[in-house]
């Protein structure tokens, strides 16, 4: 058995088939919640502390967490980082491939 590699994008969202635009909000959302996980365990807060610091449930935090990222908006994940006492910038860049 052989196995065959290909060359993919830097965003794995859109290299198992999201469309591009799609795959850029994912990559922007997943970025920002796996920030938000660090933020929550550098203040040590268990989940409930962190839901009420966050003004969300603690349910909805939980579904977060484990990454489900289509009912939330980025800039609702922005606004979290803001209550943690996070500045969130974005950044554009052409990408290579733009003609």
């Amino acid at each position: 058995m052989s196995t065959v590699f290909k060359e993919s994008s830097e965003n794995v969202f859109e290299a198992i088939g999201f469309d591009r635009a799609e795959a850029a909000v994912l990559k922007v959302k997943s970025d920002l919640r796996i920030e938000l996980e660090t933020g929550l365990k550098r203040w040590k807060l268990n989940q409930t502390q962190a839901a009420k610091a966050l003004g969300i449930s603690r349910s909805r935090l939980n579904r977060l967490l484990k990454g489900h990222l289509d009912k939330i908006s980025v800039d609702k994940l922005i606004a979290m980082h803001e209550r943690l006492g996070a500045a969130v910038s974005v950044t554009v860049t052409p990408r290579q491939d733009a003609a």
